[in-house]
């Protein structure tokens, strides 16, 4: 294989790993019901959830989703 197909590959599962890390992200948080109230359903929109993982303190989770938004970035980075 050659090395785009590597990254091409890369990217594929990547890629699913931060929509799975973003479909928990955003369950813990509607599961939240002290912290955030009726706020918790701001995180159906993507970019509301990081930051009401923030205030909701879910910690692990919102790591998780960070790094393999990260690892995501760098390889698309790898492309050029």
């Amino acid at each position: 294989m050659t090395p785009r197909t590597w990254l091409l590959l890369s990217w594929i599962v990547v890629g699913a790993a931060v929509l799975v890390a973003h479909v928990v992200l955003v369950w813990r948080v509607l599961r939240e019901k002290e912290e955030l109230g009726n706020q918790r359903w701001w995180a159906l929109i993507p970019v509301a959830a990081p930051i009401l993982a923030v205030r909701a303190k879910r910690w692990i989770a919102l790591s998780v989703w960070g790094v393999l938004l990260i690892t995501y970035v760098v390889l698309r980075l790898l492309e050029g």
